[in-house]
């Protein structure tokens, strides 16, 4: 090991003594060794991502430490995660000369990383990269890709299997991380890559089920529980919190988690510097939308109670603020979605699962093992807990059954997603795109070397939907004889699915003279892929849809039409400056959703813009509307919303009230904090460079 002495000496200068067991297994087995492919299936909290870490800092850092002029990508499923770990590992590796950046941004971004030794991304940011021709790509000797189990996933996994299929291709060590699956062999066999599975675990996990106000522990244990109240959920989280340790609450849905935070109520429990703290979280959560939505008032209302939900329908800045409560130890109990678990490193003394089945495509069905299985994995902090526990909440005696089979059962298999059509069309024209297929032997060789090959054997199912998408990108004008047109090579770069560029051509030639082409392009928008799921329209609503339709020279009469339709009301409403909270209530969504719609309708428009660019077409609307997505406002107060901590109803008052620049806030002061109070002036003043440390402004 004298030769691989400098990964040791950077870990402990960044104060890692000790490798844990399956870490010390996965160095006996080779992971030094550059050319050697690894698959680990360790749990939550053994240290996956030190596994990872290591073998970055062996092809990035020579014997004497300094940096040897390669790349490692280190791939994740979530942007929130890259951003953990860009934090992360600039503040460990930084020192010794290694440049850290984290790509999460925009899909049609050729990003110069040509200066930066690890590079932390998602699959689809990389996948879209590399269609733009980065010239760095063959300097990248290492590949750590975490959550490597997400090449299951029905909407993500066909991108990360095409992704791996093209590492495997060039001349990189592929580190794959993953929690606990059915089959790790057969995708550890097609990664040409030695197996590690290890079931240590830093704390001890025990697994029970609570039924009647005990715990059935796995080992034969039990427990009956203190009746704190009449609320079984509380009996559980109280029995856990009252000895010094923190819960997570999985429910099966937005509704169900918010639903279970509010039942919850520990206040009495909770110290007076605990209720100081969690007080100026709320104020903080408040804060944030200007004014606070439902949604806002709800979670600090919770908050005061030591309490919070967290899941999808909040903001970026809401969940990071119940992220660091929980962490810091005030807030005791978060009620959320599944999600978490794959996401966002919180572990927990106390893992409760209170759901098993869960509403989906139509029907209630079951959430997989391997999901459960990362949920209780979250169970027990190292340092910080003498163990952890992971309890299914049962609701009658007939669920007894399945929750034991759920704590004890095997993980599902992972199967290849590819035969997906709306992965195989971005695929495919990508590397069409790129050239990496120019004819159909190259088609035929990329995909055997894939999982789906290498699971199935039988090539006949995936070439028959390749045929068909091969016809669909020609008949289209987005290929000619395996070469991309300049409108295919436009698309890729866009990454978006070649059937929603369609939609937009299509849309674009029939416009013809509308009256409100605002309201015509984010239609057009909602009715591509990218803009799924849409919003749910109720029989009630159909007839004056389809009445507002006819009267914005819209004929369309499809369910589907008119779902695109109210999501366009709902985009229009966003850019004319409605209310925020207004806007959650009509359309029945939460902020996080909202935001999240609208970004992906930002990048539609942009997309739309540089296809009509193609076809000739007028973009002074679409040049306007993609910047008044990005504020939600009217064109004339776009400057004012540029400065951070001014809203859209901040901007409104100060344009109103004639201040409608920077240096209309910078030459009225006192008006400033006469119109939005001295403290939110103050913020917007400091922002500007304008220093007023301790003094009030004089109103």
């Amino acid at each position: 090991m004298q030769k691989y002495s400098h990964v040791f000496e950077v870990l402990k200068e960044n104060g890692i003594k000790e490798l844990r067991p399956p870490q010390k297994k996965v160095i006996e087995k080779g992971l030094l060794n550059k050319e050697k492919n690894f698959l680990i299936c360790i749990p939550t909290a053994s240290g996956k991502t030190l596994i990872g870490e290591m073998a970055l800092i062996n092809h990035l850092l020579d014997e004497n430490k300094t940096p040897t002029n390669k790349k490692g990508l280190f791939i994740v499923p979530l942007k929130a995660l890259a951003s953990e770990k860009y934090e992360e590992f600039k503040r460990k590796y930084e020192k010794y000369g290694l440049k850290v950046a984290l790509s999460i941004g925009d899909y049609d971004e050729k990003e110069d990383l040509s200066s930066y030794n690890i590079i932390i991304t998602t699959a689809e940011k990389l996948d879209s990269l590399m269609r733009h021709e980065i010239d760095w790509l063959n300097y990248v000797s290492v590949a750590i890709v975490d959550e490597i189990h997400m090449i299951n996933d029905e909407k993500r996994g066909g991108t990360l299997e095409v992704l791996l299929t093209k590492l495997k291709n060039l001349d990189v060590q592929i580190i794959g991380l993953s929690a606990t699956i059915g089959n790790p062999e057969e995708l550890a066999e097609w990664l040409n890559a030695e197996l590690i599975i290890d079931n240590w675990r830093p704390v001890k996990l025990r697994k029970g089920i609570f039924f009647q106000n005990k715990i059935m522990y796995l080992n034969g244990a039990c427990k009956e529980l203190p009746n704190f109240s009449n609320n079984p959920m509380l009996n559980l989280v109280l029995d856990c919190v009252k000895e010094g340790g923190c819960c997570l609450v999985f429910c099966n849905s937005k509704n169900g988690a918010v639903s279970e935070a509010k039942k919850l109520n520990l206040k009495k429990y909770l110290s007076n510097s605990e209720k100081y703290e969690l007080q100026k979280l709320k104020e903080e959560i408040l804060s944030i939308l200007d004014p606070p939505t439902e949604t806002c008032k709800t979670l600090a209302e919770c908050l005061e109670k030591g309490v919070a939900f967290h899941h999808a329908g909040l903001t970026y800045e809401h969940r990071k603020i119940v992220e660091e409560g929980f962490r810091n130890k005030l807030i005791k109990v978060i009620c959320c979605t599944p999600t978490l678990s794959a996401g966002i490193n919180i572990p927990c003394r106390r893992a409760i699962v209170r759901d098993l089945m869960r509403f989906s495509n139509g029907r209630m069905k079951p959430i997989p093992i391997m999901e459960i299985h990362q949920c209780i994995g979250r169970a027990g902090r190292p340092g910080l807990d003498p163990y952890g526990e992971g309890i299914i909440f049962v609701k009658n005696e007939r669920d007894l059954e399945r929750a034991e089979q759920y704590l004890e059962g095997k993980p599902e298999y992972i199967y290849s997603k590819l035969s997906n059509q709306a992965v195989l069309r971005t695929q495919l024209l990508g590397m069409i795109a790129t050239r990496e297929i120019e004819n159909e032997f190259d088609l035929i060789s990329f995909i055997k070397n894939t999982f789906y090959a290498h699971q199935y054997g039988n090539l006949g199912g995936v070439l028959r939907n390749i045929k068909e998408v091969i016809n669909f990108l020609e008949e289209n004008d987005f290929i000619a004889d395996y070469f991309p047109t300049k409108l295919g090579k436009r698309v890729s770069e866009l990454y978006i699915d070649p059937l929603s560029a369609k939609i937009i051509i299509d849309g674009l030639k029939e416009m013809g003279n509308v009256d409100n082409e605002e309201l015509y392009y984010l239609y057009l928008i909602s009715k591509t892929l990218e803009m799924m799921p849409l919003l749910r329209v109720n029989s009630f609503e159909e007839l004056d849809l389809i009445l507002e339709m006819e009267e914005a020279g819209i004929y369309d009469r499809t369910y589907d039409d008119l779902a695109a339709f109210k999501n366009a009301k709902m985009l229009y409403d966003w850019i004319n400056e409605v209310p925020e909270d207004e806007i959650l209530k009509k359309y029945k969504i939460e902020p996080g959703i909202l935001r999240y719609k609208v970004e992906q309708a930002k990048w539609m428009i942009y997309s739309t813009k540089e296809i009509a660019k193609l076809l000739n077409r007028n973009i002074d609307t679409l040049s306007k509307l993609e910047i008044r997505l990005e504020y939600g406002a009217k064109e004339d107060i776009i400057e004012l919303l540029k400065i951070k901590y001014v809203g859209r109803a901040r901007a409104r008052k100060l344009y109103d009230a004639g201040i409608r620049s920077v240096e209309d806030i910078i030459n009225n002061p006192k008006k400033v904090a006469s119109l939005l109070g001295e403290k939110i002036a103050k913020k917007i003043l400091g922002e500007l460079g304008m220093k007023f440390g301790q003094q009030t402004l004089q109103i």
